[in-house]
């Protein structure tokens, strides 16, 4: 297994191409252009899913341009379906930014499922609070997890979004993320990369 970030769009979201032995995953395509194609036609694997943390317009522009150009599906967490059919619920309209079309097919699982691409398990992880129905994917025999705008380098995510509460997400990632092994190397939608147990011991948000 192997990473590439890339920091994409208007609010600098990263947008992660996971590396697996028969194909690419792409996580939450903030913007997806010429440059980013470009990177991902040289790695030779083909993109084979897009998987996405939650609907804010910042992880989602890119969705369009990447279904059409791979025609690849698009996963989401079911409780996250508002948010990604609603301009207000997602604030692409507040930013003047388009969102996912209305057309576009996504596939919602449960929390709980496990989704195998390229020959990775990505295990899903509900964690509410930035948003509804957002959701981290954790690469077990990696140690590593896609954390989503929930857990950054020394913070946590907004709260003050449509559907946000700041209990809710610190629960969950006591509950959920702070299980993990401590070396576990946490990937964040935006901002450097950190590890579990560097945030159990220095985040001053969560104690």
């Amino acid at each position: 297994m192997d990473i590439k970030a890339y920091e994409v769009g208007m609010l600098q979201t990263n947008c992660y191409v996971v590396g697996g032995d028969d194909g690419l995953v792409i996580i939450d395509p903030g913007y997806a252009g010429a440059k980013l194609c470009n990177e991902i036609d040289s790695d030779g694997r083909k993109p084979v899913a897009i998987l996405l943390t939650h609907g804010h317009f910042d992880h989602t522009m890119g969705v369009e341009y990447l279904v059409e150009r791979y025609d690849i599906p698009v996963y989401a967490l079911d409780k996250e379906r508002e948010t990604i059919e609603s301009s207000a619920a997602n604030l692409s309209t507040l930013f003047s930014a388009a969102g996912i079309h209305s057309d576009t097919e996504i596939t919602y699982f449960s929390e709980g499922d496990v989704l195998e691409f390229a020959g990775l398990s990505f295990e899903t992880l509900w964690i509410p609070g930035h948003s509804v129905g957002g959701c981290c994917y954790y690469l077990r025999s990696d140690n590593v997890i896609f954390s989503g705008d929930n857990l950054f380098y020394g913070s946590v995510g907004r709260s003050d979004l449509p559907g946000g509460s700041m209990s809710a997400m610190i629960n969950g990632i006591k509950e959920k993320l702070f299980a993990l092994p401590d070396e576990t190397m946490v990937y964040p939608g935006h901002g450097p990369e950190t590890s579990i147990g560097y945030e159990k011991q220095y985040n001053p948000f969560i104690r």
